[in-house]
This record gives C-alpha cells, structure tokens and sequence, in this order.
C-alpha cells in the first residue's frame, strides 16, 4: 500500500513526505531520486538534454514499475507527474492519493530555495513567481483530483505530516475487502467502534442483535457499542461468555445457543462478536450454527484478534484432545478493528498479537518485514500510527490469501506457519502460554526444521529470533512431553501425516509433509536450547 503526495514543485512533498513516513513506520521514496538514479544525471539534466516528454516518461515508468506489497511507502511525485490521466490512475490503484496545496508564495517561496537543482526554468528565463503562478494555473484540477487535500501555508512539514497520518488512522480510515463467497469488508479505523451500527445499517442489518463478549469486553467497549447499533435502530442485547480459551468449550457453545434463543434472537438478526479470539471463535460458531446459520460481525478488541482471528470466517472450539478441533466456516457480513482500543490492553496481550504481524511479514516480502522491524517497539508503546498499518497490513495480507483459498484447500495453509508446533505446545501448556508466545515458538521450531531439511539458510532463523525477541516474544522453551501428543492430533494432518509450513526464504514457503522423527528431534533441541 502506497500513499502518494501530489502537488505544485517546491511546495515541500520531499520533506513532508520523509517525515510522513518517519510517523507511520513506512518506507519513503522520491520518485526524482529514482529518476536520477535510472538516468545517471539529475532530472534537469534529463529535461535539458533528453527533453520533457523523455522525462515525462521515466517518471511514468517509475509508476509502473512500483509492485503491489502490503508493506506501506510514502511516495512524494515529481510536480508534473499527475498531469498524465495514466499516472493518476495508476497511483490510486497502488494506494491513496494526498494533494498537498498552497499559494503562490509559498510555491514560489519553495521554487525559489530549489532553483539551483532546475537549471532549466533558468536557461528559459522563468522565474519562480512566474512558474509558480503558471503550474497552479494550468494544473489546479490536476492537484485536486486526489483522495484528500492539505493546506501547506500555515503549518510545518512536521505538522502537515501529523495531520496526514490523522486523517489516515482517524478520519479517513482504511479498508480491505475480502472477496469471499460472500464478500465482506475490514474497516480498520481510530474510533469506528462507535460507528458500527451505522456501518451494519448500512448493510442492511435490523432486529435483534446480540453483543456477545467476555467480561472485559462488557466492561470497556460493550456499552457504546450497544449505543451505535440502537442509534441505528436495532435492538441490542448483551450476552457475557468466558474469558479466554475457557470460552472455546461444549458447555460455553451450548449456554450461549441458549441465551440467543432466550433472548428471541432471529433469522432477521446477528451477532456481534466483541473482543479477543476466543470470543470469536466462539460467537462466530455459535452464528454459524443457531438457527443454521445467521448474520454476524467481528469487533476485534485485541491485536492478535485484528490481524487474524476476525479475518477469514474460521470458528470453532476446543476439545480436550486438541485445539479448534470442532468448528465451521462462516464468514463474517463485516470486521470492525478500532486500534485506539489497543491502548488499554496489557502489554504481554500486544506482545502476542504481534507474533501473528511477524507471521505475516515473513509470508509477505522483505518490504513487510522491514516494516515490521521499525515499527515493533512503537506497537509496544502503543503508538497509534504505526500500529493501524501493521494491522492494515496484516489484513491485507490475510485477505488476499483468504480471498484465493477460503476453505483452506491450498494457498491458506500458508497461514499455519508456526501453528502446527505452535498449537501443540498451546495445548501442552495448558493455555499458559499465550497464542502468539506459542506461535513464536512454533514459527522458531518450524525454521528450525526448515533449516534442518536444507530448505532454509542459516541466516533467516536469527532474523526471525531478533524480531521476536524485539517484540517481547520468547524464542526458547521447554517443549512438555504432552506436546507430542497433541501433534499427532493436529487437525491440519493428511492421511494421518503431519503437514509442515515451512520457510525457504522471507516471502518462501513451502508444505513438506513425512518429516523424519530425528529432524523433529534436532529442531527441538534447537527451541529447548540444547543445539551444538
């Protein structure tokens, strides 16, 4: 995802852009220092001795060559590189579009600190008033076909930055859609947890809605959710379920079928799941199922639930022999993530989101686990800017897979990275550990095996470790004895053989099944710290 500034020359894209993208965590590119770089010699130089239309077209190639990542860049344009119909259209469909505008002044101000770079506005004898005036003149509906605009004239490059991020988090917020059998969005948004009822009215939701969460869940966000949806003319009703993976049980399952139809919840009504995976995983199978089948919604209110367990339409609960051994697909109408909800949560609960983020960069690309990297102390200090794009690109990564494979036939199994270990020593533990600690140590044993296999280079485990380490995740354990047990019960086994992801590569994966019990063994050895 890319966020692109538009806007005269000398109005500041470079500077703003640099700090915008200090703010947001992402990467930063100036398509000028590309341009340059491709030609061996400065844009004027080009213009000078190639011509404009040759320059016009490096900067269109350079748009066209950016490929699709989840990973976020900040992209300040040269000032001519709207003017092309192409180039407009090319940038919205890599991102959003940001317009920087101001007077004549101030471009002729900027112009005016940057002629010694635009010897060819002084060979023809143009001024920088004179440019000014003529480019703000001949391109005002240019500058103005963009998502959003932003007044330079008043405010400082860091304060135009802050309030580009602003308007990204809170005010316009972002959005996926996941194209399912039944396609449905993921808003990720500052403050959308007070809009939901307007968002699922707008999708055509009415009746009796239940609100099921646990009891952190009702104490911090039930209640103004419960507001939005009877502001939207629904009829909201709370239903508490168990904290935690004690939620995922038979006897949670059936006292909650039963409080929905003690509460005369309809075909014509829903559920709202609020709060962590395990609610979810429990309310969505309770939807899938009641009455066979009703609407439901996911409001994830913890990291690790916003970046996976509300994406994807997987429900389920535990048995005692395994987790998620029972359970349904049953995809969401809608998924509400509200990272400003993150600021109250404990930082050991952050920490264990952030195992899924480090999964999915390493699924992704390079890009996504730089990222990843200069974000992850800022997620932990609960910066809000940084965090909504991890989780955006978290979303957009699970999306895109979910979108190929929804029934986990191929493509999806992707996402089991560090879950096939990850969940047996869950288990083992007892729920102990957390999800994300467990998958930490999965994602560690399975590249540990990787490298075993000679599928994976020794240099990728340590990136890995480093990053987990940063993130406040453990990368070492003792594995109970239990956890083999629990491994031969894995769901995701074929013909009663265990399925490995395993990585090649960041962005390089692949399924390996028959692993020989001795390279089980020394990857373990690995995780418990007894490796030579």
């Amino acid at each position: 995802m890319r966020i692109f500034l538009v806007g005269p020359p000398g109005i500041g894209k470079t500077v703003v852009g640099a700090e915008l993208a200090r703010v947001l965590g992402a990467s930063f590119l100036d398509t000028d220092d590309v341009i340059e770089r491709r030609a061996g010699k400065a844009c004027t130089r080009v213009i000078l001795e190639d011509g404009m239309r040759r320059f016009r077209d490096m900067e269109s190639s350079v748009l066209e060559r950016l490929r699709p990542t989840p990973a976020w860049e900040v992209v300040a344009t040269g000032g001519g590189a709207p003017i092309r119909p192409e180039n407009r259209a090319r940038m919205r469909s890599l991102g959003i579009v940001v317009g920087l505008h101001g007077s004549v002044a101030t471009v002729a101000r900027g112009l005016e600190r940057t002629m010694a770079k635009r010897e060819h506005l002084r060979r023809e004898g143009i001024g920088a008033r004179e440019h000014a005036e003529r480019v703000l003149r001949e391109r005002r509906h240019v500058y103005a076909d963009a998502d959003g605009g932003f007044d330079v004239d008043s405010g400082a490059p860091d304060e135009i930055a802050r309030a580009v991020a602003a308007w990204i988090v809170a005010a316009r917020g972002l959005r996926v859609d996941v194209r399912a059998s039944r396609p449905y969005p993921v808003l990720v948004r500052a403050g959308v947890l007070e809009q939901v009822g307007r968002h699922l009215a707008d999708l055509g939701w009415a009746g009796r809605i239940a609100v099921v969460g646990d009891r952190t869940a009702h104490r911090r966000h039930v209640e103004p959710l419960r507001s939005s949806l009877r502001d939207a003319g629904m009829e909201p009703v709370a239903i508490r379920v168990p904290e935690g993976e004690r939620a995922k049980s038979r006897s949670a399952l059936e006292r909650l079928w039963r409080e929905l139809a003690s509460a005369r919840v309809g075909r014509d009504g829903g559920v709202v799941a609020v709060g962590g995976g395990a609610t979810g995983d429990l309310a969505g199978f309770a939807a899938a199922t009641y009455m066979r089948g009703i609407a439901l919604a996911h409001v994830p209110t913890t990291l690790l639930a916003m970046v996976d367990s509300s994406i994807g339409g997987k429900t389920g609960i535990d048995l005692p022999e395994g987790k998620n051994l029972v359970g349904a697909f049953h995809a969401p109408r809608a998924v509400f993530s509200d990272p400003a909800v993150l600021a109250t949560l404990p930082e050991r609960q952050v920490s264990s989101g952030l195992a899924e983020v480090v999964k999915t960069a390493f699924l992704a690309d390079r890009e996504s686990v730089a990222q990843t990297s200069r974000s992850v102390e800022r997620v932990l200090a609960r910066d809000l800017a940084p965090t909504t794009l991890l989780v955006l690109l978290s979303a957009e990564m699970k999306a895109a897979v979910v979108s190929a494979d929804e029934r986990e036939a191929g493509l999806r199994e992707l996402l089991n990275f560090g879950h096939t270990f990850g969940h047996a020593y869950e288990a083992a533990s007892a729920y102990r550990a957390t999800h994300g600690e467990s998958v930490a140590i999965g994602m560690v044993f399975a590249t540990a095996l990787a490298e075993d296999l000679g599928l994976a280079t020794r240099a990728l485990r340590p990136a890995l470790e480093e990053l987990l380490s940063r993130a406040g995740l453990p990368t070492r354990a003792r594995i109970p004895a239990r956890a083999w047990t629990f491994l031969a019960r894995d769901k995701k086994a074929r013909s009663g053989t265990t399925r490995w992801i395993l990585p090649r590569r960041i962005g390089g994966f692949s399924a390996v099944s028959g692993v020989e019990p001795r390279s089980l063994a020394r990857a373990a050895r690995v995780v418990e710290g007894k490796a030579a």
